[in-house]
Formats: structure tokens, sequence, C-alpha cells
């Protein structure tokens, strides 16, 4: 079973080679830093470094890069997560150094395979990219007019 950074860095290939896959990865990155570790984006996004060539999935690899491997909160493992997803917000620009700052993640891990079972379910999609919200139109709003009564004060 190949390990997570060599999971990283055949998916690197891949974005290398497609520059439409390296796009998508950069929206799937997007959606998991908006909604957070504990998200179904964040599973999503990470699902894809814990699989090896033929699709089977690790779930030690899984809970690893999920951190419900007990290394939530560790600094290292949540650097090392963070840069996994950081990493991929630049585009093309990144693809060379899409594996910089994982590079250990895979210590103390034990190999166990998932087979690969093709589903679709809700976990499985991209969530679509919010453009705004209305607590920031709302904040808008009190700017604006808080200016406008400064002008006339």
């Amino acid at each position: 079973m190949a390990t997570i950074i060599e999971n990283v860095r055949r998916k690197q290939d891949e974005f290398r080679a497609n520059p439409v896959l390296a796009g998508q990865n950069m929206a799937m990155a997007i959606a998991a830093m908006r909604d957070g570790i504990k998200s179904p984006a964040w599973e999503f996004y990470m699902t894809q470094f814990a699989r090896n060539e033929l699709g089977s999935l690790d779930k030690d690899q899984l809970a690893r890069l999920l951190g419900t491997d007990n290394s939530l909160g560790h600094p290292i493992m949540d650097r090392q997560r963070a840069y996994l997803v950081g990493n991929a917000f630049c585009g093309m620009s990144t693809i060379e150094g899409f594996d910089f700052g994982v590079e250990s993640i895979d210590h103390g891990l034990t190999t166990a395979v998932i087979p690969f079972r093709a589903q679709i379910c809700e976990t499985t999609t991209i969530p679509a990219l919010r453009t705004g919200t209305k607590r920031s139109g709302q904040k808008k709003g009190a700017k604006k007019a808080a200016k406008k009564a400064a002008r006339k004060g």
C-alpha cells in the first residue's frame, strides 16, 4: 500500500499533466478550508490522498488526514494537514511544491486497506462555492450608514 506522501506525489503528477484536475483540486481545497476539518468537504478533499493508484482506501491514512486518529491538535500534524490544503490554492504555480510540508505525515501509521467501491452520496459532491452571506451584506449596509452619518455630522 502506498503511503500518504506517495499518494500526494502521484496526485501531484496527475495535476501537472492535467490543469483541469488541478483546478478542480483547488476548488475542493477551498471548500475544505472554508467548511473546516470536521466537514464533509474536508473529508472529500482528503480522501483522494488516502487512496492508492487502484482506488483502495486506507482507513488509517484517512483517519490521519481527518485528525480522527487522535492527532488533531498535534502541532506538526495539524500543520501538515494545513499544507496539504493550502498548497492547492495557487493552481498550476503550486504544482511543483504540492508535497511541500507534508513529508512526514505518515509517521507512525500502519496499513489497513478498504477496497474501493464507487458510490454516489452527499459527501462525495463538491459543495457549491458561496459568493457572500447575509451577514456581510448587513455589515456593508451598517458601514455605509455610518459613513453617511459622519458626513452629515
